[in-house]
């Protein structure tokens, strides 16, 4: 480490590449993507409800985590989201800001991981470069994305942690275990992924038979031990922490369950199979076995990472994979090197990328998931970094800088076709799942809401009401001294008003207070009956021109 601290041209090719990372990820920040997901809006809402009143819009007093949707959410991001919007006032840039800034960052993070495991500044490097244009990391960076803030501090901790190892530094051990400890309230997945991949620490012995110091040894342990109860104790101790893990888990989803009794059924129909035999093949232990072991290696196929990406679908750019094609065969290269020639730290980076997916495999919605296997991208393009260069010294010289080039080129062709796929296609590109228009549906309702009485909104859409606070830019004690009521059927806060009905200024819902004035906000299919022949409504289209919402004037 110390050698890098007077190589200038390092720090300035590191810092060009931070200026590339950070252009890609503001550029446009604030119309791509496209449209405003709910999640987002939670995430800001939290962040702006907490700068004015200390409180979540759960009316939480400075909480850790809030519930959403029946899920616990951390709040890290919202916290730190806090400051861009009290400069930049509730904004799609200010709440995006976050995940762009720490986004950015972890092409310095997988510079300094590359460095603690090889110590050569070209691999380090160039695998700072590759994760400045990951799709993967772009994608999330630019999306709010709770689990983008969570991998920089991943990666910090673990280069601090191999370091501390190295040297024998407790002071790097705590500072590693403060970062990794603030991971966990970022997102779910870093209190499985970092207990874990600690753990596999342990497996190769002969690090902790050398001469160590016998207190650096304990401090190791007892961080080990810090790391692993804290995350025990989120997961397991406090109310609500492993509520989205049983919604999701392969254990507790009803069609894992349904599937098997089906299999047993079928045995017992025309079969007439001994129940001895059902037993053997159709139980629990197979059954989880097989949808685990199909879920772990959907995160390995070429469909994934290569192709098509995954789920969920708002977080995919069409057309493309997570990651280029032209790094595939260097990738594979770079893990065969790493198992041939087992370099002493070369364990980290194997491990890191079995165990990455280990977590985001028990759960089966939305798989593959890129979210919860996102903590795979740094080991990939660290992979990738180190399969060319090795492979670039063993092309005669003659032949090395035309093999150069031609990977340019093709890294370039790759590079350019997601950019335009992500920044042309992806505004345009099934975007129904995003809300696209409702911005200009709050634009209509903010000029009108002081003329009105009530403003009724369909909840055909899903969950619209964080997007209502955000866009109303709604005062927050006024939403919590309502009772924080969200968007509960039949009834809402300040004039909003929250009905099933796809078209409730068509369908009758007497739950619907009578006043003299209503807007209606409902879905851009909606049919055009005689009856609104004579009221002012206006569409709302997607860029697409598809016709997204209906505002009706009654």
């Amino acid at each position: 480490m110390k050698s890098l601290k007077n190589n200038l041209s390092t720090w300035i090719i590191l810092g060009v590449i931070l200026i590339f990372a950070f252009f890609i990820r503001t550029y446009n920040i604030s119309s791509v993507p496209n449209g405003f997901h709910t999640d987002e809006a939670i995430i800001a809402d939290n962040a702006n409800f907490i700068l004015n009143t200390g409180r979540d819009t759960n009316n939480n007093f400075f909480p850790l985590q809030t519930e959403v949707f029946g899920d616990y959410n951390p709040m890290g991001y919202a916290y730190l989201a806090v400051v861009p919007i009290k400069i930049f006032g509730l904004t799609e840039f200010a709440a995006r800001s976050v995940g762009v800034f720490l986004g950015a960052l972890t092409a310095l993070g997988v510079f300094l991981l590359a460095y603690s495991i090889f110590e050569k500044i070209k691999i380090s490097l160039l695998a700072s470069f590759l994760m400045a244009f990951s799709p993967w990391s772009i994608i999330l960076s630019r999306s709010t994305e709770q689990t983008a803030s969570s991998l920089i501090f991943i990666i910090l901790g673990f280069s601090l942690l191999i370091w501390g190892i190295k040297k024998e530094k407790a002071t790097y051990l705590l500072l590693a275990t403060f970062l990794l400890f603030v991971s966990y309230f970022m997102y779910f997945t870093p209190r499985f992924f970092v207990p874990l991949l600690l753990l596999t620490f342990f497996a190769p012995l002969k690090f902790w038979y050398k001469n160590r110091k016998k207190l650096f040894v304990k401090v190791f342990i007892a961080c080990f031990i810090f790391l692993g109860t804290v995350s025990s104790i989120l997961v397991l101790g406090v109310a609500g922490g492993a509520n989205r893990f049983n919604q999701v888990s392969i254990f507790g989803f009803p069609e894992t369950r349904l599937v098997m009794e089906e299999k047993i059924r079928e045995d017992g129909g025309t079969a007439h199979m001994p129940i001895a035999i059902t037993r053997v093949f159709h139980n629990k232990i197979v059954d989880y076995s097989y949808t685990y072991a199909r879920n772990y290696l959907e995160y390995f196929s070429a469909n994934f990472l290569f192709i098509k990406g995954g789920f969920p679908t708002w977080l995919s750019s069409p057309g493309t994979g997570l990651v280029y094609l032209i790094e595939l065969p260097f990738i594979i290269y770079g893990l065969y090197l790493l198992v041939k020639k087992k370099k002493e730290w070369s364990f980290v980076l194997l491990l890191w990328l079995l165990v990455g997916p280990a977590t985001a495999s028990l759960t089966v919605d939305d798989i593959p998931n890129v979210r919860r296997a996102f903590v795979m991208v740094p080991v990939i393009e660290i992979l990738a970094a180190y399969g060319f260069l090795t492979a670039i010294k063993k092309i005669p010289k003659p032949f090395r800088s035309a093999s150069i080039g031609i990977f340019a080129i093709f890294f370039v062709f790759n590079s350019f076709y997601f950019f335009h796929q992500y920044f042309i296609h992806s505004p345009v590109h099934r975007n129904w799942y995003r809300h696209e228009g409702f911005d200009q549906v709050m634009e209509f309702v903010k000029k009108d809401y002081p003329n009105y009485e009530m403003i009724v909104v369909s909840k055909s859409f899903g969950t619209i009401y964080p997007a209502i606070l955000f866009y109303m830019k709604y005062e927050p004690s006024k939403y919590l001294g309502e009772g924080s009521t969200k968007d509960k059927d039949g009834s809402g806060f300040g004039k909003f008003f929250f009905v099933h009905s796809e078209c409730p200024s068509l369908d009758v819902d007497s739950r619907i207070p009578s006043v003299n004035k209503t807007i209606y906000i409902e879905d851009g299919n909606c049919k055009s009956p005689t009856t609104l022949q004579n009221k002012k409504y206006v569409y709302i289209n997607r860029k697409d021109d598809t016709k997204a919402f209906r505002i009706v004037y009654d």
